[in-house]
């Protein structure tokens, strides 16, 4: 699953929440979509497939609408976070989103993944008290090896990090510990 799919994914679950304010911003690095002439992500057609629609614009950045859904609003600023969304309880959601195979990797690939965001989160320059600070990663085997064993790593829960295991059927694991209610 690709960064750009595990970021829209997530946003879109929580585009459905009644526990998340609007607006809720998706950040994707423009390489993600296109590189040239090159397609690397019809993001697009898959937000069109999955019922969503843009509002005024040619491009693939904008502001993305649906029925019964929080818009989004995707965009391609750096340093922001991949996900962000306020929620109702007045805190900040900022999400770093990780690439990575829905099957177990030979390679064991998922490690250094994990790994680099939460490298991301640790080292960004601001932030506030209410900022939740999360990793999202797609919902495979082995990502969940990992997530069940780093959520209760010391620093991890003194530091509040929460992992987010996001699956193509819509269903994030770990939004629970963003204490906004049940999925």
């Amino acid at each position: 699953m690709t960064e750009a799919e595990v970021s829209l994914r997530l946003a879109m679950c929580l585009s459905a929440r009644n526990d998340v304010n609007q607006p809720i911003r998706v950040s994707i690095d423009g390489a993600h979509v296109q590189i040239e002439d090159r397609e690397i992500f019809p993001l697009r057609d898959f937000m069109a497939e999955n019922g969503w629609g843009i509002l005024n614009t040619d491009d693939w950045r904008g502001k993305y609408t649906k029925d019964g859904c929080r818009p989004l609003e995707i965009h391609s600023r750096p340093g922001e976070g991949d996900v962000t969304a306020k929620l109702s309880n007045e805190k900040f959601l900022r999400v770093e989103s990780k690439k990575g195979p829905l099957s177990r990797s030979t390679n064991s690939v998922e490690y250094p993944l994990i790994r680099e965001a939460i490298g991301q989160l640790m080292t960004i320059p601001k932030l506030s008290d209410g900022d939740l600070l999360s990793i999202a990663v797609p919902d495979s085997e082995r990502f969940q090896e990992l997530a069940n064993r780093w959520r209760e790593a010391p620093l991890i829960k003194k530091v509040g990090l929460r992992i987010l295991l996001v699956n193509r059927g819509g269903k994030v694991d770990g939004l629970t510990t963003l204490g906004i209610g049940l999925m």
